[in-house]
């Protein structure tokens, strides 16, 4: 099932599918932002990365004292969303937990993804809801891929990545940026599958053509991923947790990045994409 909001400067389709965004265009161009998935490179869109992102090293999760096999980046990006409820500008969608999900994930939880649409601007927010009787841990985080290029006459490597606040070269990644600019090429992904940046002060990142704009808002996010399987498209991914690197012999629980949400408590956040041109 599908979903349309729409006003006079923009459109987005929203899907149960995974709760995904199928489609952002600005009103009265024919200009698609949003990956439309390929199994040649990744049938995936842009899907919640929920209770986990990536995956441990050995695949495998400890929860509730037995083996969980949740799969990479969770559940959510499998799910088929509810409609919770909608509103002139909104549409908010639910997954919750069920006997399937608690074979891999043994918690009672609610997640609710709400879109809105201002202007160009398409907010999305989330908010989780530990319904179990414990204390309940989970990763989190997105992976909203955009068309890169977005014209047939357009290259990859006419985009650049743009940091909108002063980036300092405290890392082998961010040392990527040059005043303000991350200039795309498919050669940066042969060294980095994922390009991983961690405590960035840009709370907005564009991606930026010289016909072309959007901009992610994406504040408070502990770690921005970019990755391309060398396809036509880019993911900005904001996190607040990742997989592991290395063989990692933590529990679930007290891996970087991982929320442990008390019983009856919820988290909330949110990120934002606004087409410019």
């Amino acid at each position: 099932m599908e979903w349309v909001l729409e006003n006079s400067k923009a459109k987005a389709i929203i899907s149960d599918d995974a709760g995904q965004i199928y489609s952002f265009k600005l009103k009265g161009t024919d200009h698609e932002y949003m990956w439309q998935g390929d199994p040649k490179y990744w049938k995936g869109r842009n899907p919640t990365l929920f209770p986990q992102v990536g995956n441990t090293y050995n695949k495998t999760q400890v929860l509730k004292g037995r083996e969980c096999h949740m799969g990479n980046h969770g559940l959510a990006r499998h799910a088929t969303f509810k409609l919770a409820k909608t509103g002139e500008d909104f549409v908010e969608l639910m997954f919750e937990s069920d006997e399937k999900t608690r074979v891999d994930y043994p918690y009672e939880f609610a997640l609710y993804l709400r879109y809105t649409l201002k202007d160009s601007e398409l907010k999305i927010s989330y908010r989780i809801e530990n319904k179990d009787k414990e204390v309940m841990p989970f990763g989190f985080g997105l992976h909203p891929a955009f068309n890169c290029p977005i014209d047939s006459d357009e290259s990859f490597d006419d985009y650049a990545l743009y940091f909108y606040s002063h980036e300092y070269a405290d890392s082998e990644t961010k040392a990527l940026i040059k005043d303000h600019e991350l200039k795309l090429d498919y050669s940066l992904f042969d060294k980095w599958s994922t390009i991983i940046m961690e405590h960035l002060n840009s709370a907005q990142i564009g991606l930026r053509s010289a016909k072309h704009e959007l901009v992610v808002t994406c504040a408070n996010y502990p770690f921005v991923a970019f990755w391309t399987p060398k396809a036509p498209f880019i993911c900005i991914e904001p996190w607040y947790s990742h997989g592991d690197f290395e063989k990692n012999d933590l529990k679930f629980e007290d891996r970087l990045g991982i929320i442990n949400l008390d019983s009856g408590a919820s988290f909330y956040t949110e990120y934002a994409i606004t087409l410019i041109k």
